[in-house]
């Protein structure tokens, strides 16, 4: 008679002490299956209404430059990457439903590289945005454009990073994602998962071996301000420039400067004639303070700039030389 087989006391006791550790594994892996889209189908479709296709016709060039773009309003607006525009005398706006309308510039910020477009007829719906700031490191997102002339692409990734800053952009910061950007997709609308406008897509940067890189836009509440801006003056923003080229500060730089941080945003460049002139700021200062408004990074100094609008009583806190400073300009 074969013997019962017996389960010594220790595996048995492990054995059940594993099982709610095995079921919260199940549970977790069920839970983020739900928040991972099986498709993005209904957010496309509803981005897409208010997506379009920018081209612009250049002398001398047989093929059209092409890019991407948005509507802003139910007014025909439409914004789009400045760059794409340049001496272009006819600039076409290729709808979803493939109606081609004549658009004409109301603006562009160079600077920014933000342009305001307007056809007539409107869109037949007002376009839907993302709550700024909503996006999330690692939250899905969506690029509609032109990639090579082929209409009404789309492609997803995820948020990378928030609040990019590089110095060579001056006064902006971007949202950084894996999402996939190619010639025809500037301008255009980066989507949330809903399929609401949560910014524009700039550029890609690549690898120096040509390897994939991190794609940028621009948050969409700086796009509808430089568009607000530009429906005031077509010719460039009323708000005050500061001129200065800047970054986040470097580990080394802030331990040389004798500070055992790196908040606050580093000075690279300050142009003769500018307004960072006049304040008397310096290559390599770190500015830690703008009217009253604390600088963490090269972020927060891009907000306090789209902020300020008086230059007289402007106060700005560096510190130079580890000594602290308080600038002016009355």
């Amino acid at each position: 008679m074969p013997k019962p087989c017996r389960v010594p006391a220790l595996l048995l006791i492990c054995a059940l002490l594993a099982l709610p550790a095995a079921a919260q594994t199940a549970g977790t892996a069920r839970a983020l299956a739900k928040t991972q889209p099986t498709s993005f189908a209904d957010a496309y479709q509803r981005g897409s209404a208010w997506s379009v296709g920018v081209y612009m016709f250049v002398a001398g060039e047989e093929d059209p430059r092409v890019g991407a773009g948005f509507f802003i309003d139910d007014k025909g607006r439409i914004a789009t990457a400045a760059h794409l525009l340049g001496e272009s005398p006819q600039i076409l706006v290729a709808l979803p439903d493939k109606r081609l309308i004549a658009a004409e510039v109301e603006g562009q910020d160079e600077t920014a590289d933000i342009a305001l477009l307007r056809v007539d007829p409107p869109p037949p719906m007002r376009p839907v945005f993302a709550r700024p700031g909503s996006l999330r490191v690692g939250d899905w997102v969506m690029a509609i454009g032109e990639p090579f002339g082929l209409e009404h692409s789309v492609s997803a990734g995820i948020v990378s990073g928030k609040d990019r800053h590089f110095g060579d952009d001056g006064e902006l910061m971007f949202i950084q994602s894996d999402v996939a950007l190619n010639p025809g997709n500037s301008g255009g609308p980066l989507l949330d998962a809903t399929g609401a406008i949560a910014g524009m897509n700039a550029r890609t940067i690549v690898g120096p071996a040509g390897t994939p890189g991190a794609s940028l836009a621009i948050p969409i509440d700086i796009v509808l301000q430089i568009v607000g801006e530009l429906r005031q003056d077509s010719r460039a923003p009323a708000r005050p420039r500061l001129g200065a080229q800047f970054d986040d500060v470097p580990p080394l730089t802030a331990w040389a400067a004798g500070r055992r941080e790196t908040s606050g945003a580093l000075v690279l460049t300050v142009p003769r004639g500018s307004l960072a002139e006049r304040l008397q700021l310096r290559s390599g200062d770190i500015v830690t303070a703008m009217n009253g408004r604390p600088i963490g990074g090269s972020a927060d100094l891009v907000n306090a700039l789209l902020a300020w609008r008086m230059v007289a009583g402007t106060r700005i806190a560096v510190v130079r030389a580890g000594k602290e400073l308080l600038l002016t300009l009355d």
